[in-house]
């Protein structure tokens, strides 16, 4: 059944967290994650997916997206990385939201269906990320070349992998992304202890949670860092970042690790912008039609994007 946009916020806070902490239904754990991770946001759709069109494209022999509004600017492009625990998440799970980032930053989004784990362990998804940038910044949503600035964003386990690729390019000395949004993102592996006296209340995220998606990600790669951890970085390729913007909940779990990896960047003379908001279940951003703090997190990572 589909969320209604009509409820008052706290009310519509509280169904949403009820939602993310329902079991689910599938005896076996990979299936259900996958299951909860393509019903996550309640079949929420936002403005974005009314207004953009879609343009289906293949990157080496893997289905991708454009969502593109209408008079969307051509000196932009944005690649989003969906979340899912390197295990879960598709294109269908996140069309909706990358129709809104592409609406609000009036730039085509360019959303990849990378490889999953476990059949794909890393470096799949790594590569695949690289792939996808490396489509974005020869080729418009129309196929043909234009110069332009390329960024991109990645909501939890997609943020790991934004901040790899990142970090991946950075080590190449290849071109990478202009600019960096990271929504809820899994930088490490260990949550570590927090530094804040507030109260987690996170029913999506835990150490366990994390542990079980890990271990069929790194498929017994020892040499987590940087590619894995891109908290655990040297400050070497650290300080060759773009600006980045980091969005977190103080709610959540993984809020320590996005002040930590925002303390790097600005210990090493990166632009970061750490963005902690309220009260609110890890990636927020896609409850468009009943949260305005999700909309206005959405804005806040468009506008960020658009200043390339």
């Amino acid at each position: 059944m589909r969320a209604t946009k009509t409820l008052p916020r706290e009310a519509a806070l509280e169904t949403i967290f009820a939602h993310l902490a329902t079991p689910p239904t599938e005896s076996d754990p990979l299936s259900g994650i996958r299951s909860s991770t393509e019903n996550y946001s309640m079949g929420q759709r936002g403005r974005g997916a009314e207004r953009c069109k879609e343009i289906e494209v293949r990157i080496g022999d893997r289905p991708a997206i454009w969502l593109a509004p209408p008079g969307a600017r051509d000196d932009l492009r944005l690649v989003h990385l969906h979340g899912g625990g390197w295990i879960a998440g598709s294109i269908t799970s996140h069309r909706a939201f990358a129709a809104e980032l592409a609406w609000r930053a009036n730039a085509p989004v360019l959303l990849p269906s990378y490889r999953l784990a476990p059949e794909h362990p890393y470096p799949a998804a790594l590569e695949d990320a690289l792939s996808a940038l490396r489509h974005a910044q020869a080729h418009s949503p129309t196929g043909l070349p234009s110069s332009a600035s390329v960024c991109v964003s990645g909501d939890s386990a997609g943020g790991n992998l934004a901040a790899a690729l990142a970090l991946k390019c950075a080590a190449m000395g290849s071109p990478g992304p202009d600019r960096i949004a990271l929504m809820s993102p899994l930088l490490a592996l260990k949550l570590g202890e927090s530094a804040f006296s507030a109260p987690v209340h996170d029913p999506v995220v835990q150490q366990d949670g994390i542990d079980f998606v890990a271990a069929m990600y790194t498929n017994g790669a020892t040499d987590l860092a940087p590619f894995i951890e891109p908290l655990m970085a040297n400050s070497d390729l650290l300080q060759r970042l773009r600006p980045t913007l980091i969005q977190v909940s103080g709610a959540e779990s993984l809020r320590n690790q996005a002040v930590a990896f925002a303390n790097r960047l600005w210990d090493v003379g990166v632009e970061a912008r750490l963005s902690m908001w309220p009260h609110l279940p890890h990636v927020w951003h896609v409850f468009l039609e009943m949260l305005p703090d999700s909309r206005a997190a959405v804005a806040e990572a468009a506008a960020f994007l658009s200043e390339s």
